[in-house]
């Protein structure tokens, strides 16, 4: 890209949850120590002496105060016992010099004997009482939020469009500082300055507080709050491109779907709609109330905060209000605009941390869990050395999950040079943060809320390793690297990005990759990753969605040995240096996969978010005592199902033991065999009936993926569902090494709807904004015929049949050629136009229906886009393709 540029309830599921896994986590060291302290927040007491678990404190702070008593002339470790329980902070617990390690050796802050401490900034929110439309309410007295999570689940703040689709961008006029909307999807609604437009734009989203509409024509002028306004019209990038999708949030009117939220500040009240089975009398409701909840930062680079440990601690629900009282526009990375210009001038802030640290020494963080952010959850920002990260649980963040390192200033221009101590000039180099280690961390489900964030988002960073984490499920980068766009030297260097996992990203954005870099990095190695699943999504705008990306400046560097399958785009370069080694970067290669991601004793991580996990399972039928059912399923890839050899139609299936929504599924091949026949034509299905008589089909696979591979797929059906299977649809052998599903968070929809056609006869679909008909044109027989739109005559040309595939997925046969709708090679690009073809059993063949005021949306299953007539025409002959969601009577269908 080119910018020249957590309630009771809560608390006990976290807490029960870390205790059934205790066992699958990477054990602890013992650590002989001669001063240990307890803290209980349950029974203890401040005024205990903090010696024994019969004596401990109640608080970390008082905790703390008792090691400044003791830590000046160590002999050996300072540990901290925390017992299980909830430790709940308004405001941060800091860590300086004066609470760390002397002698070479630790203060460690560490779970007691397997218990989870919780480290919480929420507040729980009682009282509930019906109100109007199915909504409760509660008062909140003078706080304000953004996430509100109902029984451990995250909440959508009240939005319109619904989740699922989208707006889109008319227009703009710079000099008057006006964003045009159609007429039609907006209202002077009430609280009209506080309601926000979500407005995405290529690599960065803005939350946009606006000020009028005035709705005259068919386009509304929309005006924004004068901060905003002063940086996103000037700002050349991201580009504000019209088409770009949008919505908007923040009103009482848009709340109208089970599991939005909506707070009024005025009335001091928060409303909310209750899912299917949530009971707001014993639900355990929680938002969020502390910025940050641990804070360690030195006195000074010559007095660092040093040799300090934090292990096996769960920090969740912070908040974070930046874009409620100012908006908020990303530059890149969660950095957001102070300032901006026409010549690119750009002036960044940075989000706060649940953790953060600064000016600090040997810091590690190990078997820890960060959830429920409201923007980072763990950030190394600047002054940090010879620390680490490992073997962390990171999931269900609103922005990044780990930073590290500088980026820019607020006074400094984000494009500058950052080499000190000559730039800038008589800064001291030990500013850099260098000789961390980012490692065998798990991390899924960032950016909740700002979607142009990353996994890992590192700067200035020097000898720095990120190797051997597991990243998933994330709107744009896994991993971004550098800062600057500068081919010039710079505090880049000697870094390591190697053996990584890395599925189900760029799920959202676009202009970035699983892997994004930035800026010459002399000696840094990219090697051995392996990335799959990176696919342009239909909000996506047209610039790259690749594997591996080197941006501006990228130079002297390595990229090898990185195995990149299903993705968008390969490796993408844009105005890197002569000297981009790129050395073996295949798509496919066994022993990439089987060496990448979490290390043997990390691998337990993934257990603990997989529902599946130890769940009951079944099977149409059990090779032998050694391929159980239950293989498929206990987080162990060297152990797998197998049907018998002669079932011809192989399933398996897991028992998630009550309804969750999902949100992400994911199924490893088999690793000691090459039998490609099980690595393809297989789908996975949804259902709340353990028979299968009726199902969603939530992922599919046809082709055969590479050996070892791993499929993982984004989950966008917003229901819940109890049973999963895994179904072979070809009739061939199957072997499922393991499977895993995770919950997903945010507001409900009813099920897809099923029209009520009989695949027996023939229908006319008809667009509801024209009035004119699904058309092959003049008639055609032939393979890649055009589909149009064109008055009702009559013809076999303009009459279908709906047949059922499989579960909800319909293929769509013209009467007359006996061909399918289909978009040709199974294109991800917005306005493809649609065309026929012989039948082959391809996802870019297949179709959804969606209930719409009016009629039915059609959605193909492979491109997730649908049917639309484009630009809304009504004219004889205009092209159908398909298109990104829009809530628009040119994308509505009826069946006749």
């Amino acid at each position: 890209m080119r910018p020249l540029r957590i309630g009771t309830g809560t608390v006990k599921a976290l807490a029960a949850a870390a205790v059934v896994f205790v066992a699958v986590l990477p054990a602890q060291p013992a650590y002989a120590a001669t001063t240990n302290f307890y803290v209980d927040p349950v029974n203890g007491s401040d005024s205990n002496s903090g010696t024994s678990p019969a004596t401990a404190f109640r608080t970390i702070t008082a905790a703390k105060a008792a090691v400044r008593t003791v830590n000046a002339n160590m002999s050996d470790d300072i540990v901290v016992n925390l017992r299980g329980g909830t430790y709940s902070l308004t405001s941060p617990i800091s860590f300086g010099t004066g609470d760390s390690g002397t002698n070479g050796h630790t203060v460690v802050y560490q779970a007691y004997n397997g218990e989870t401490p919780v480290i919480s900034g929420g507040k729980a929110i009682t009282g509930w009482t019906a109100a109007a439309n199915g909504e409760y309410k509660a008062s909140v007295g003078s706080l304000d939020f953004r996430q509100l999570y109902v029984n451990g689940v995250r909440a959508t703040r009240a939005r319109y469009p619904d989740v699922g689709s989208d707006f889109q961008l008319q227009g703009s006029d710079k000099n008057n500082k006006l964003l045009k909307v159609l007429s039609s999807q907006v209202s002077n609604w009430d609280h009209l300055n506080q309601v926000e437009l979500m407005l995405e734009t290529q690599w960065g989203e803005s939350y946009l507080r606006l000020k009028s509409i005035n709705t005259g024509g068919g386009t509304a002028d929309v005006s924004i709050q004068d901060h905003e306004a002063g940086i996103l019209f000037p700002r050349p990038f991201p580009v504000l491109s019209d088409g770009s999708p949008l919505h908007f949030e923040n009103a009482h009117e848009f709340l109208n779907e089970p599991g939005e939220f909506y707070v009024d500040t005025a009335a001091q009240t928060v409303y909310y709609k209750p899912r299917p089975g949530e009971d707001m009398s014993t639900a355990g409701v929680q938002a969020p109330t502390a910025q940050t909840l641990f804070d360690i930062k030195g006195t000074s680079l010559d007095s660092p905060a040093h040799d300090l440990r934090f292990s096996g601690i769960t920090f969740t629900q912070t908040t974070w209000t930046e874009a409620t009282n100012n908006g908020y526009l990303n530059g890149q990375g969660g950095l957001y605009n102070l300032s901006a210009d026409t010549s690119n001038h750009q002036y960044v802030g940075r989000p706060p941390a649940g953790v953060q640290a600064s000016y600090a020494d040997r810091l590690s963080f190990t078997g820890d869990t960060f959830t429920q952010m409201g923007a980072t959850a763990l950030d190394l920002h600047h002054g940090v050395h010879d620390s680490s990260v490992t073997g962390n649980l990171i999931y269900d963040i609103s922005g990044n999950g780990i930073m590290v390192g500088k980026f820019s200033d607020p006074t400094v221009e984000m494009h500058t040079v950052y080499n000190p101590p000559s730039s800038p000039a008589g800064e001291d180099a030990r500013e850099v943060v260098k000789n961390v280690t980012v490692k065998n961390n798990l991390i899924t489900r960032i950016g909740e809320d700002y979607t142009g964030t990353a996994g890992i988002d590192a700067g200035f960073v020097n000898s720095t390793t990120i190797d051997h984490n597991d990243i998933s499920d994330a709107p744009w980068a896994a991993i971004s690297l550098g800062w600057g766009w500068q081919s010039a030297a710079n505090a880049e260097g000697n870094n390591s990005v190697s053996y990584n996992r890395i599925g189900n990203v760029m799920n959202r954005l676009c202009d970035s990759a699983g892997i994004y870099h930035l800026s010459n990095d002399p000696g840094t190695v990219v090697n051995g990753n392996y990335i799959h699943d990176v696919l342009r999504t239909p909000a996506a705008c047209g610039s790259a969605v690749a594997g591996l990306y080197t941006d501006e400046g990228s130079d002297n560097m390595t990229l090898s040995n990185n195995v990149l399958s299903r993705t968008d785009g390969f490796i993408n370069q844009n105005r890197n240096g002569t000297h981009v080694t790129l050395t073996n970067n295949t798509t496919s290669g066994d022993s990439v996969i089987k060496a990448s991601g979490l290390e043997p004793a990390y691998q337990g991580l993934a257990a603990k978010l997989n529902l599946a996990y130890n769940k009951p399972t079944s099977a149409s039928s059990v090779y032998g005592s050694g391929t159980p059912a239950a293989n498929a399923n206990d987080n162990n890839g060297s152990t797998g199902w197998s049907p018998t050899g002669n079932d011809s139609s192989a399933w398996w299936q897991v028992d998630l033991g009550q309804a969750h929504q999902l949100g992400q599924f994911s199924l490893t091949t088999r690793q000691d065999l090459d039998q490609s026949e099980t690595r393809g034509h297989f789908e996975v299905r949804a259902s709340n009936d353990p028979s299968f008589a009726t199902y969603t089909v939530i992922g599919r696979q046809t082709d055969n993926l590479p050996l070892a591979a791993t499929l993982t797929g984004d989950i966008d059906v917003r229901q819940k569902f109890r049973y999963v299977r895994v179904a072979k649809t070809d009739g061939a052998y199957f072997y499922i090494a393991d499977f895993g599903v995770q919950q997903a968070g945010g507001a409900l929809e009813d099920a897809t709807g099923t029209p009520n056609t009989n695949p027996s006869t023939y229908y006319t679909i008809k667009n509801v904004n024209s009035g004119q008909l699904m058309d092959v044109s003049g008639g055609s027989t032939a393979d890649g015929a055009s589909v149009i739109q064109w008055p009702g005559n009559g013809g076999a040309n303009q009459q279908w049949s709906i047949v059922p595939v499989s579960g909800q997925l319909f293929r769509i046969v013209n009467r007359n050629s006996g061909k399918v709708l289909d978009f040709g090679w199974a294109s991800h690009w917005r306005g493809t136009a649609v065309q026929q073809y012989g039948y082959n059993g391809g996802s870019n063949q297949l179709w959804y229906f969606e209930p719409v005021s009016g009629g039915y949306v059609i959605r193909n299953f492979e491109s997730r886009q649908v049917l639309e007539v484009g630009g809304g025409s009504t004219a004889n002959g205009a092209a159908i393709s398909q298109y990104m969601s829009l809530n628009q009577s040119n994308q509505a269908w009826t069946i006749q």
